[in-house]
């Protein structure tokens, strides 16, 4: 009896949750959502300070750790405030750093507070090279339009051509920016070439939306003689392997001396001729007999 009264309160209890309030419905969706997206963002930045870390064990202790600040209604020109200034020890000039390569460099610092431009200023530039460093340039800010803005290596040897991939780093000339930060990557050849130069397009490994987390490099003279790249565990290119049995196969090359050089012989100069003797006259000098028909007056006393 007590069946068909169950089975009707199941319905209406069924109804109900379908058909629930859906402004409650949407508020807890909103807050889900809101979770999750906080939750990314504290991973996302869990992340880079780990990254950041592990990269400032790496690196000379004159590097300061600040967070980026990007400043109201100027972020799109490049500008961003760093929450450290010269009492911690940041100049003007200095270089900085993520944990994915060079960031930019600082304008002007205040005792709490410093003014910095990122690579994305038109004012940027910064020398650069090959990991092999076979090839440098100048890199400089490169906008189209409204795509994502990258970078350029310009000033590049005409004979030299980069293969898309190579990884470019700082070469450490100038005095600002230590030698080894990795900047980018070779995306493709410019259009434009200008004489016996060429230029290449490159793909930054810091993008503008990941500058939060930073380094400042506290004093430069620190790593004027250092390489940086191995703190990102960038390496040279090894020299290819030497076949073994191809050098054991090949003869040794005859080593030959080479000659004394011969000392020239002396030149001995010939005596000079020595002039004949004057003949010596004993006595009274011989007339000479006239011959006939001399005209002479000797002749004409001899006839």
């Amino acid at each position: 009896m007590l069946r068909p009264v169950l089975a009707l309160q199941q319905g209406a209890v069924e109804r109900d949750v379908r058909f629930a309030d859906p402004v409650r419905l949407r508020a807890e969706r909103d807050s889900l959502a809101v979770y999750l997206v906080g939750h990314a963002t504290l991973a996302s930045e869990n992340r880079q300070l780990r990254s950041l870390l592990g990269l400032r064990q790496r690196l000379p202790p004159s590097f300061i750790p600040a967070e980026a600040v990007r400043v109201p209604g100027r972020g799109y020109e490049g500008f961003f405030l760093l929450t450290a200034g010269s009492a911690d020890g940041l100049r003007p000039g200095a270089p900085i750093i993520s944990a994915a390569g060079l960031v930019g460099m600082v304008r002007n610092a205040d005792e709490q507070m410093a003014m910095a431009i990122d690579w994305t200023h038109p004012d940027f530039r910064a020398s650069a090279m090959t990991v092999d460093g076979e090839t440098f340039g100048i890199v400089e800010p490169r906008s189209r339009g409204g795509a994502e803005p990258m970078l350029a290596l310009t000033g590049t040897a005409f004979h030299t051509e980069l293969p898309q991939g190579a990884v470019i780093v700082t070469a450490g000339r100038g005095g600002v920016y230590p030698r080894g930060i990795p900047i980018g990557t070779v995306v493709g050849m410019e259009d434009e070439e200008e004489g016996w130069r060429r230029s290449y397009l490159l793909q930054p490994f810091v993008g503008p939306g990941e500058m939060t987390h930073v380094l400042v490099l506290g004093d430069p003279q620190a790593t004027i003689d250092q390489d940086l790249a191995l703190s990102w565990g960038i390496r040279p290119p090894e020299p290819p392997p030497v076949d073994t049995a191809q050098l054991a196969a090949t003869p040794p090359a005859t080593v030959r001396t080479p000659a004394a050089p011969r000392q020239p012989t002396p030149q001995i100069a010939a005596p000079a001729p020595r002039a004949p003797p004057a003949p010596t006259v004993v006595g009274t000098p011989v007339q000479q007999r006239p011959q006939p028909g001399d005209t002479t007056p000797a002749g004409r006393r001899e006839e």
